[in-house]
């Protein structure tokens, strides 16, 4: 059996993932120094979505492998900050999750579930399921 793990492409990969991690890091010292968004509503999400813009146009656009992996790990931060603020519901609104009265919403229990044992045992053993 080959070994599947090739020194030469975890070095490349370690280079690539570095590199990537670096150019983010530029692009978050390079906005707030110019203080492009101080001041602005919701300046986290459109940050986000400016690293996602750019990282996805522009690693389209060059052929340097470098500069590729630079602007893929900008994009992977901010689609990844995007949906970290998305679930946790970190905007202005205060929620997390869907909102009340959405498809998929949590709810403890299955109502399918909670109907059938109360049918077969009685309302008493299937209370806790009610939402």
């Amino acid at each position: 059996m080959k070994n599947p793990f090739k020194k030469q492409g975890i070095v490349a990969t370690l280079v690539n993932v570095g590199i990537g991690g670096a150019a983010n890091v530029a692009m978050d010292y390079v906005i707030n120094a110019t203080g492009i968004l101080d001041g602005v509503e919701n300046a986290d999400t459109i940050k986000n979505a400016a690293k996602i813009a750019v990282g996805a146009i522009g690693g389209t656009m060059l052929k340097n492998q470098y500069a590729h992996a630079a602007l893929d790990g900008i994009a992977v931060v901010g689609v990844s900050n995007l949906v970290d603020g998305l679930v946790n519901g970190a905007d202005d609104s205060k929620t997390s999750g869907l909102p009340e009265g959405t498809i998929g919403r949590i709810r403890l229990g299955q109502r399918g579930f909670a109907r059938r044992a109360r049918s077969v045992r009685g309302v008493g053993g299937a209370d806790f399921m009610e939402c």
